[in-house]
């Protein structure tokens, strides 16, 4: 798409800010990290909008930056995790599974590699059917089958031991 027929970034972000906050919100769980991801997808989208093409292009773009950089997000909290184990928990977001549930997914999306915390995001946060996460992201199918069930032996492997740390020492 030329510059001249792409629409004025306002008209973008208006058009597309509720998608990109949401998308962060459902994987961080808190309303103002969620709008600082948004604010810095459409920074990003400003640097790259010179390849973009057309608006459903834009909106991918604008979704798969939202899902990574809360993802990214994730494991910058999990690097600060000690110290907030030193000051005292802050709370678990809202999430639409248990605050526990939450806290566990959070953690295991921090931990895993890059493509499969995206792939997770969308299925798990997001509800994306596997169709829908290959054509957004441009991957196989099949590829986001395996990914997601990488995903879960090692969400199993992660929490399995969390619970071990957690079970009471007989003796």
């Amino acid at each position: 798409m030329t510059p001249a027929l792409q629409p004025d970034i306002s008209t973008l972000y208006r058009r597309h800010i509720v998608l990109v906050r949401n998308c962060a919100l459902r994987i961080l769980g808190e309303p103002a990290a969620a709008e600082d991801v948004a604010q810095e997808v459409f920074i990003r989208f400003l640097r790259h909008r010179d390849r973009s093409g057309n608006e459903r292009d834009t909106a991918a773009f604008l979704y798969k930056t939202s899902t990574h950089l809360a993802i990214n997000r994730l494991r910058d909290a999990r690097r600060r995790d000690s110290l907030q184990q030193i000051h005292g928990p802050q709370g678990e977001p809202e999430s639409p599974h248990s605050p526990e549930d939450g806290l566990a997914l959070r953690k295991v999306l921090a931990e895993a590699d890059a493509e499969q915390a995206q792939i997770a995001a969308c299925y798990f946060i997001h509800g994306m059917e596997h169709e829908e996460i290959a054509e957004l992201l441009g991957i196989p199918r099949r590829t986001v089958g395996r990914r997601l069930e990488k995903f879960r032996e090692h969400a199993e492997r992660m929490l399995q031991g969390v619970h071990r740390k957690e079970a009471p020492h007989a003796g």
